[in-house]
């Protein structure tokens, strides 16, 4: 079993809001995750040829959504586990929305997915499906995603799964509740070794995941730890981690 203690903890930005019309704010960027597992692969035998099966309606995120209403909208290419290309969204308090591209240019189409920002700063959304639901009622959740949230030198660490998380970083534990984020500087060009638990059916905390992040100069990383949703999977939970560049601070305006 592993003694824990809490730390601070910052929450994700919640999907609710208003919609209220106020001042225009600038433009800023936005990423998307996607989280989950890929499909079991499948194939069939066509005259003695094995032919790739495209994955069962629902089973992954759509392959290319669009970002926003009319002609201004931007293209976005999904794939689990990968952080998207960045596009521009508008500043203020107005609703993201997100359609397949598909069925963009279907005004009777629902949207995929309605995000809602806080009001300033680049963010990344993080897209996931609850297992035994389909990519079609995604969740998400928000953060900032700007070099003053998370600079260089430091990790995020996102725990979306409906219980504690048991965080273990050398000497140090730590307990992040479910939906909670926390950020944490390292050291730069050192190993840091972590281990993530959760209670499994007898109470007690059960490794899951053991590995290491190590960060060279001007990056940054994140580790996500969310349900697994394939068929049967061996481990209730799963875990991602992005190393990537830290983007450069906002020059001071003059």
């Amino acid at each position: 079993m592993l003694p824990v203690m809490i730390m601070t903890l910052m929450p994700g930005h919640a999907q609710q809001g208003s919609d209220a019309a106020k001042p225009q704010a600038a433009a800023r960027a936005m990423r998307l995750l996607p989280l989950g597992e890929p499909p079991p692969f499948r194939q069939e035998v066509r005259d003695g040829v094995r032919f790739e099966l495209e994955p069962e309606p629902g089973s992954i995120p759509p392959r290319q959504i669009r970002c926003g209403e009319g002609n201004a909208t931007s293209l976005i290419r999904l794939n689990l586990g990968r952080a998207s290309a960045t596009i521009k969204i508008p500043g203020g308090s107005a609703a993201v929305t997100l359609r397949e591209a598909t069925a963009a240019d279907d005004p009777a189409a629902e949207p995929w997915l309605t995000l809602h920002p806080p009001e300033t700063g680049d963010i990344l959304a993080v897209v996931w499906r609850e297992p035994g639901t389909r990519w079609s009622l995604p969740r998400s959740i928000v953060f900032a995603d700007s070099s003053a949230a998370l600079p260089a030198g430091s990790i995020r660490i996102v725990n979306l799964l409906p219980v504690d998380t048991a965080l273990v970083f050398g000497a140090e534990r730590v307990l992040l509740p479910p939906a909670q984020s926390l950020v944490k500087a390292i050291a730069i060009g050192a190993d840091l070794p972590v281990q993530i638990a959760v209670k499994n059916t007898t109470g007690q905390y059960q490794r899951f995941y053991a590995g290491s992040v190590l960060l060279n100069p001007n990056e940054r990383a994140q580790i996500f730890i969310h349900r697994a949703d394939g068929n049967k999977p061996r481990h209730p939970a799963k875990v991602v981690i992005l190393n990537e560049a830290a983007p450069p601070p906002p020059k001071p305006l003059p």
